[in-house]
């Protein structure tokens, strides 16, 4: 991750492309974050991202730039190496990424994936592996075990993206007919309405709820002091004053 001065001669955008960047293909994406051919508030207000305070993304910032090790496109066999992903910080001091709609967690596209899952509901998963490794250089390109993967992610997420992007229903009510119903009408922007909704890819899960924070923080190497075992004293209100007890006749010797 580049930050501060490391990317301070890095393009933030000299002449803005024609279209949007986000939704183009990752090639088009790739070169143009490259070169600098991009707007960066643009390229803000096409992700969709708020800022938390000023509920705009007039605030927004280059806050630093990251970079995906390998991003592969199982429909075209190209391969991104070092993806490019601008991260922009906002006045309330969140940060967050401009992520193109064809990323997610995996190293395969959005559309590629759902593809192959296409071919393995109507041919099996191994006609769908040796779909996926004709668009590699012979060697296998996607596990059995990545493939059902994916196969049961598709399964839970598309259902649900169907009814929030309000899809007409397929009139092949079986997996591979929604399925079809659903690649025939998605577009980029699609993704790019799922990830703003719910805050993570369509074939991301969300991520789990963050416990809340404590007063006290933990020290590493200390133990927090365990609460006293005997029962706390009883609190008078300011003021009043405490009774005395009274002492008895002393002991007869």
């Amino acid at each position: 991750m580049l930050t501060g001065e490391k990317f301070a001669n890095y393009p933030v955008g000299r002449t803005p492309v024609i279209g949007t960047i986000l939704t183009s293909k990752l090639s088009v994406y790739h070169a143009a974050i490259k070169s600098g051919d991009f707007d960066f508030s643009s390229l803000v207000a096409e992700s969709g991202l708020l800022c938390a305070r000023c509920r705009a993304s007039d605030c927004a910032r280059l806050h630093a730039v990251r970079h995906r090790k390998l991003v592969r496109d199982l429909l075209t066999g190209e391969v991104f190496e070092d993806l490019p992903i601008l991260r922009a910080g906002f006045c309330d001091g969140s940060t967050k990424s401009l992520m193109p709609a064809e990323l997610w967690r995996g190293r395969a596209t959005v559309t590629s994936v759902l593809t192959m899952v296409a071919r393995a509901i109507t041919g099996g998963v191994e006609h769908a592996l040796e779909w996926a490794m004709q668009s590699g250089d012979g060697d296998e390109t996607v596990s059995e075990r990545t493939a059902r993967r994916w196969l049961r992610r598709a399964e839970d997420r598309v259902p649900v993206a169907t009814a929030a992007l309000d899809f007409s229903p397929a009139a092949d009510s079986s997996g591979a007919g929604k399925l079809a119903n659903f690649l025939a009408h998605l577009h980029p922007r699609h993704l790019l309405q799922l990830r703003r909704r719910w805050g993570h890819s369509l074939l991301d899960l969300p991520s789990p709820p963050k416990p809340p924070r404590t007063a006290t923080r933990p020290r590493p190497g200390h133990q927090n002091p365990a609460a006293p075992h005997d029962p706390p004293s009883r609190y008078l209100p300011r003021g009043t004053r405490s009774r005395l007890a009274r002492r008895g006749r002393p002991p007869d010797e």
